[in-house]
């Protein structure tokens, strides 16, 4: 959903493509970080890692253990 601003901006001005291409790099993703509880697919150990997960269900990411030994 664009902002008020961009809005305004794109209501405001008739663009070509190739600038409406370069327009679009300059939107900033929310890229937000939380502690989720993975499981690891080698032992299956329940762990915690710091990532973005928007997924369905439990996420499959190695344990330390596991990804050191690999």
């Amino acid at each position: 959903m664009p902002s008020p601003k961009r809005k305004l901006v794109m209501k405001s001005t008739k663009k070509t493509t190739p600038e409406i291409l370069n327009d679009d790099l300059d939107v900033v993703l929310d890229h937000d970080k939380s502690k989720v509880e993975c499981l690891c697919p080698k032992c299956g150990k329940k762990h915690i890692m710091n990532f973005h997960w928007i997924g369905r269900g439990t996420p499959r990411k190695y344990c330390q253990s596991c990804r050191d030994s690999i």
